[in-house]
């Protein structure tokens, strides 16, 4: 287990991080309409930010390792656990919060300096400017303790995640988002649930995200 967690890809970047990549990316695109929808609350405002970044995630991730140099490949399955234990939260959860484009960023960069501060605190309390740099200036600095903040208190300020846990998580991220449906078994879920109850919008907001499923 510790030899693939550890391990880099071609460009010497952990293979962890392109598989966190990976699925947020899925996610995002999934909740891809919410982020059209206004922000209703403080919460969700805060992860929006003042501007998006247009970097996407794969990328801004590669430009945040180049720069701190010091994360191995634990880093971003503690990131992916983290942000899977925030989105389930009932503060999350009650305040609609979904990992969609225009949340994203805000959210994997809370997750990894979390994670990144868990496992070698002493290295990352002066770099809150890195994530600044690498959104293209689109996350200011300044965003990163209110945003910090706001996912501990969510979390109860659970850090620790067991052997467990990690390994748990370790399989999800190998194991990647699921394949996109078909346009055929598509219609086969519409029509099973057309003669349903509509889900309310607080009840989808809670779904579990990909990336703790």
């Amino acid at each position: 287990m510790a030899a693939s967690v550890l391990r880099e890809d071609s460009n010497g970047s952990p293979r962890t991080l392109r598989l966190l990549a990976s699925l947020v990316e899925a996610e995002s695109r999934r909740f891809a309409t919410a982020a059209s929808e206004p922000a209703e609350n403080d919460p969700v405002r805060a992860f929006r930010g003042g501007a998006t970044p247009s970097v996407p995630i794969g990328e801004f991730l590669e430009r945040l390792q180049r720069c701190f140099r010091l994360f191995d490949g634990s880093v971003y399955v503690y990131a992916g656990a983290y942000l899977t234990r925030f989105m389930r939260s009932p503060p999350a959860c009650d305040a609609g919060i979904v990992l969609e484009p225009t949340t994203a960023h805000r959210l994997v960069s809370v997750a990894v300096l979390l994670g990144a501060k868990f496992i070698s605190p002493r290295h990352y309390e002066r770099r809150v400017e890195t994530f600044e740099i690498c959104s293209d200036r689109s996350i200011r600095a300044s965003e990163m303790c209110p945003l910090e903040k706001l996912v501990l208190r969510a979390v109860d300020y659970r850090l620790f995640i067991s052997v467990d846990e990690f390994q748990w998580f370790f399989r999800i991220l190998e194991r990647g988002p699921p394949a996109p449906e078909s346009c055929g078994s598509r219609k086969r879920k519409a029509e099973a649930a057309a003669g349903g109850e509509e889900e309310s919008r607080s009840v989808r907001a809670c779904r579990p995200p990909v990336v703790g499923s």
